[in-house]
């Protein structure tokens, strides 16, 4: 009778163990990401970033690697007003899962086109940047995440307005960016 309430014991603690086991693992990493960033919409609560995209899609794999594009457009129709388009394209790795979080790294090459209306130069802004992201899923379906990033970029600025010869002129920039940047994500 001893052996049987020791092995019903034993049983009864294994399956306390197996149940934390499985209310700490995680559901899979879904395939795709779509992503809006929150900052340009509510800009007065969050900061903004000139190198972040409003629109993201992350591609995930079977393995660890995960693919991204981005895409943003800002138009203004004021009198100084401007138009511009964004795009990026890059690639991340996950680092590490802890039941509802994601840690991953990776990089982006993105540019930037910008028109002002009054003035005939265009600017063009090149640029790579490297970044840690965090992201944390609410449910299996809907995330947040932020990913600050150390980026590199060259801007050129082509006066049309010129009869010169030597019309462009530019320069690099870098920094840290997307601080403070939160995103929205749906994924499936």
């Amino acid at each position: 009778m001893k052996r049987i309430i020791t092995l019903f014991f034993v049983l009864f603690i294994f399956s306390f163990s197996f149940a934390q086991a499985e209310k700490d693992s995680l559901f899979p990493i879904p395939s795709h990401q779509v992503g809006i960033g929150l900052n340009k919409f509510i800009k007065s609560v969050f900061a903004s970033d000139d190198n972040a995209m409003i629109i993201n899609y992350r591609y995930t794999g079977k393995k660890k690697w995960s693919y991204r594009t981005g895409f943003d457009f800002k138009k203004d129709d004021s009198e100084g007003g401007f138009t511009q388009f964004a795009f990026k394209l890059g690639v991340d790795r996950n680092l590490k899962r802890y039941r509802n979080w994601n840690f991953y790294y990776g990089a982006d090459l993105f540019t930037r086109y910008s028109n002002y209306k009054n003035i005939n130069k265009p600017q063009y802004d090149n640029g790579i940047g490297a970044f840690f992201g965090v992201q944390y899923f609410i449910s299996p379906h809907f995330s947040i995440s932020t990913e600050p990033m150390f980026y590199y970029k060259y801007i050129y600025i082509v006066d049309r307005s010129t009869f010169q010869k030597d019309n462009k002129t530019g320069w690099s920039e870098t920094g840290l960016g997307k601080i403070g940047f939160i995103e929205l994500n749906f994924n499936f």
